[in-house]
This record gives C-alpha cells, structure tokens and sequence, in this order.
C-alpha cells in the first residue's frame, strides 16, 4: 500500500470504461486483468434464489452479451482510426474487408479502442490478462499484438471453466482463453510454483529418517553431452568436464530450493555452482566423478506453473503434500459453490488471487475495466492491492459495495476522503437529475437497488413495474413475496400510479403491495389515491398498501415499510468453504494480514 501519509487507491466508476478511462492518467496502473463481455450471443441472468418465486420472477438480465454493428460500432472504429497505433489501424480495416460489419465486428472495434485506452494508463512495467473465450480468443490476440506489440506476449493460459458441456457434432467446449501481455520487456513476475506430483517424489526422491524427501541422484546429472566453450566448459574444484567430453549443465529446478531466486545474471557457470555449493545444493562425496545436486522437498516449493489451469476432478491425493486434486485451488465455480453471489459470468477468488500474486506485489495497483460483481476488487482487497473498478451496471456497483466490500470488509467505509469512493452514482439531487437526463433506464435500476429490489431489465409490457422488493410475509424461514415497483423520472401522473395499483391488485405474488418511486414532488390526488388504496394487516402490524417515495426520500435514507424485506435474496452473501478454494481464501485473508 500507498506511505501512512497517502491515501490508498480504492475507486469504483460507474459508467462506460471508455469515458472513464479517458479522465484517468497515463502509467497509472501495474496490473490489469478483465473479463468482458464474450461475443457468445447468449443472454446471461442472474438469478436470486428466492423461495415462493416463479423462474421468470427471480431472474433479471444483467447484461446483453450480444453485439451488433451500431452508432456505438462506427464511433469506436473513427477513434481507432484517430487514436489507435497505425499497426491497429491497418488490423481492424483488414478485419472489417474480411468479416463485414457483422456482430463480431462491432465486438472488435469496441474492444480496440478500450485496449487502446488500457495501454495508455498501464505503467511500462505493466501487465494485463484479458480472459477470454475461444469465439473470439483469435480475433483478440491479434489486437493486442497490434497495440502491444507480438514480442509482448507473455502466455495463453487455458482454464477450465466447467465440468462438462456437451455439443452435437463438436468437442465439448469446457475451457477459457487468458491471454497475457506486458507493456515493457521489464515486468513484475513472482515465478508461482505448484506442488509436485505424488508420483514424481516417490520416482525421484527418497524419504529419509526424519521424514523428510531427499534428491536421489547419481551420475552426471550436473552435465551435458558435448563440449563448449565458454565458461560451461570450465573446471570447477577439481572437476573438468571438458576432459569428459562434456560440459557444465545446471539443472533448472535446483534453483527451486531457494526461498528467494537469486540474482545470477552476468555470473560464469563457475560462480553459479559456487553458489549452489555454499548453500547446500550441491554436495561432494568423496570418489564421486561429479558433484550432485542436492534438494529436500517441500509442499509450498515445486515447479514453476505452467500455462493449464485445468483443475481434475477425482484426482484428489496425487498432489505431493496435500489432499487437493490438480489445480483444485482454482477449479470452477459450481452452481452450489459457496462463493456464488449469482453473477453470471462469475470467476473464482483463487483464480484473480493466483494472477495477483504472479504479476503484482503489494502495494501496486490493480484494474479491472469490466468489474462485474467485483472479484477482482475482493481479490486485491485481501492481497493488500490498491484497486481500481469500473462497471456500467449500476446493480454491479451495489453488489460490490454491499457484498464484497461490506460483507468481507465491513470496516472499509465509502465516501470522498474516506476508505473507497464511488464514482457516476448520484449522492444528491443534482446527481440523481443528471442520471436520470443521460440513461433513464440507469436511473430506473439505480433508484431500485436503493431501496433492496431487483430490477426489472424488462423494456416494454411489464405494466410499469421497474423492480421487486422481496419480502417474506410470514418470516424469514418462509415462502417470499414481493412488492411491485415503479419508478418515474419525469413528472408523476396520477394515471401511473393507478396503473401500479393495477398490477397490485391482479397478481397474488405482491399481496397487494406497490412501491412508487419519483424524482419529482408526486400531486396531491396521487398521495390521496395512495391512501386511499388503504391498508393491509400481518400478524397485528398495518403496512400502507400503495408507498410513495421520492429519490429525495430515499438519498435521505428513507425505504418502504413491508414486512420482513430480505436484502439477501439480491446481495447474498458467500458463505465459508471448506473446499480448496475456501483454504486459499483463507491463505489470501492471512495474507492481508501480513
């Protein structure tokens, strides 16, 4: 983190990346990893596990994975052409000859220009992971090469994604793409290892008295067939491989055992073998022909991780030193795993932990332009990152402050000079007025999620109804209802609050409870007509059954009266795991810690 004098870099941006990303300075962030949107033509829901909800009621439409060639697509490719490298430039016209302005098009150019915008704000010593899927892994790689650089890229990582997903006619599609890219030719990276593989110690190391594995090598193991000039062939105490029709080769995994690697750039291979001598990795047996490298195993060092993520299942023991199966620790979410908030699209903890950790060290600044419900942010929260989010869903905004910063860091308080700031949702009526002007189904979304309901993503026949408040009449343990929401951004009508009332009464799932919501003053016959509409009684309390609210109301901290409202059926929270990747969470909290 930032000197005790500085305040770290905690901020959530609501609104498109693209304005954003223009107000931010250039080499401001070390690492950037996003997940967006895949040009998979599919709808992605989330869903709320609400008891006594119809499918159709506990879900909303987080966002459209889908593209097509609009405004929006001919505005991107004209900044491209404007402000993109000549070598992108030169790409997108080629790739606009070849696939016409097709969907996948319209996805390229705006993906272009915010890795365009994304380059700029990277330090040189900057990383980034884009994940991906294989629709459009292909297409990507060759923006990023063109904005990048092709000598950038680091690596693809494969991950699986899912246990099993069958096709006709195709093999079935079970992983994703992370392509990784630096900005600079010097960059951090931590050389993550893995845990060896039960079957590798028991082949090549032998268990000692102490209980401890052991290296069990013989022979010519330190070097390789053929002489060489240079310092490879040099004698070193004694030894002269030159004269054995040979040459120095140090094995590269010895230098696993050093908790830290040391600096051997510019050292002679004798200098190297002297160094592994004084630190006990090579050893010297009296009428030996050559030395032999010496190491002891240990669960937490192993080989340097490889590009497959591809956690097995059943493969549970084979790891050396633990019970977990191959890359159990970032294995994918099930739809049951404790760590689900119901995102779409959400990726485990471990898995942004394991990219964290590789590619960043505390204190540095990590960037996820398409936030989502916020791992990302959670992820760098626990491994003492500075952080930087932007959504354009406002409900992703309050998921990430209500459940992943206020359910795992309830001390972390947010508002300008304090822990974290949100940036794009209104805090007054000014900021209300203007959200409501620039995106009025925004507002709409923004003014529900304030007052703990779902939003309804629904344009058009949905009879007004802009969200749902859960609530359960007969306690918490029981079957959920909801009340109906409307909200209004314009001047409010007496004929739409009827029209709420309407709803109310037809549809037996709100029990007759409407909410109206409205920027403006309501009319004095719209408040009569509310009380007008009368009560209705639970278990010896009284709820009026038409509420008006205005935003002005609601900034003030003001929310319906309903009867046992559960905010958890929209914020769940994760609940703790016993898995392996509830032990890494419980590694990266300890971490934080440190």
């Amino acid at each position: 983190m930032p000197k005790d004098s500085e305040k770290p870099i905690r901020r959530l941006y609501f609104g498109d990346n693209l304005s954003v990303m223009g107000n931010l300075p250039d080499g401001l962030v070390d690492l950037v990893y996003l997940d967006p949107p895949f040009n998979s033509d599919e709808d992605y829901n989330v869903f709320f596990q609400a008891e006594g909800l119809d499918v159709d009621e506990a879900q909303w439409t987080a966002f459209k994975d889908t593209w097509v060639w609009d405004k929006s697509a001919d505005e991107a490719l004209e900044l491209i052409s404007l402000h993109g490298t000549t070598r992108l430039a030169t790409l997108i016209d080629a790739l606009k000859v070849s696939l016409g302005k097709c969907p996948m098009m319209a996805y390229l150019v705006n993906m272009g220009i915010r890795l365009t915008e994304i380059h700029r704000i990277m330090k040189d010593t900057g990383s980034l992971y884009l994940h991906c899927d294989p629709n459009a892994s292909h297409y990507l790689k060759l923006i990023l090469d063109a904005i990048f650089g092709p000598t950038r890229f680091r690596s693809e990582i494969i991950w699986r994604r899912t246990g099993s997903h069958g096709k006709s006619k195709r093999w079935a599609p079970i992983h994703d793409t992370i392509l990784y890219y630096t900005k600079s030719d010097v960059f951090t990276w931590n050389n993550p290892k893995r845990p060896y593989m039960r079957g590798h110690v028991d082949e090549h190391f032998i268990k000692g008295t102490d209980g401890k594995y052991r290296t069990d090598y013989y022979g010519n193991v330190m070097t390789g067939s053929g002489v060489r000039n240079g310092t490879s062939a040099a004698v070193w105490r004694g030894f002269d491989p030159t004269s054995k029709g040979r040459h120095w080769a140090i094995p590269g995994d010895i230098w696993n055992g050093f908790e830290v690697k040391p600096d051997i750039r510019g050292k002679s291979t004798p200098e190297k073998l002297e160094m592994l001598y004084e630190a006990g990795f090579i050893t010297i047996a009296p009428n030996e022909a050559w030395p032999l490298p010496y190491m002891e195993v240990d669960p937490s060092r192993g080989v340097s991780a490889s590009d497959l993520w591809t956690f097995q299942p059943y493969t549970g023991g084979t790891v050396f030193g633990t019970n977990e199966g191959i890359d159990e620790d970032v294995r994918w979410l099930s739809p049951k795993a404790a760590e689900r908030l119901g995102y779409p699209t959400q990726k485990p903890l471990s898995l942004l932990g394991r990219i964290i950790e590789a590619s960043s060290n505390k204190g540095d600044v990590v960037f996820d332009p398409f936030c989502g419900c916020g791992t990302t942010i959670e992820a760098s929260e626990r491994l003492q990152r500075q952080w930087i989010g932007i959504d354009i869903s406002s409900f992703a905004i309050q998921l990430i402050k209500r459940t992943r910063l206020g359910g795992s860091f309830p001390g972390l308080e947010e508002g300008i000079g304090r822990d974290y700031e949100i940036d794009g949702l209104p805090k007054d009526m000014t900021g209300a007025e203007m959200l409501a002007l620039r995106d009025r189904k925004a507002f709409e979304i923004w003014a529900v999620t304030n007052i703990d309901a779902k939003p309804n993503e629904k344009k058009g026949a949905d009879g007004g109804v802009d969200g749902r408040i859960p609530f359960k009449p007969n306690g918490f343990d029981k079957a959920a209802k909801w009340a109906a929401v409307s909200v209004k951004s314009g001047e409010p009508k007496l004929s739409e609050i009827r029209d709420l009332h309407g709803v109310t009464r037809s549809d037996a799932a709100t029990m007759g409870f409407g909410v109206f919501v409205c920027l403006r003053e309501p009319t004095g016959p719209m408040r009569k007509f509310a009380r007008e509409a009368g009560t209705i009684e639970l278990h010896g309390n009284k709820y009026d059954a038409l509420q008006i609210l205005t935003i002005q109301q609601i900034l003030n901290g003001e929310r319906p009266r309903l009867p046992y409202v559960d905010p958890s059926v929209i914020y769940k929270k994760a609940a703790k795991s016993s898995s392996a990747q509830g032990d890494l969470l419980s590694v990266i909290t300890t971490a934080s810690a440190d």
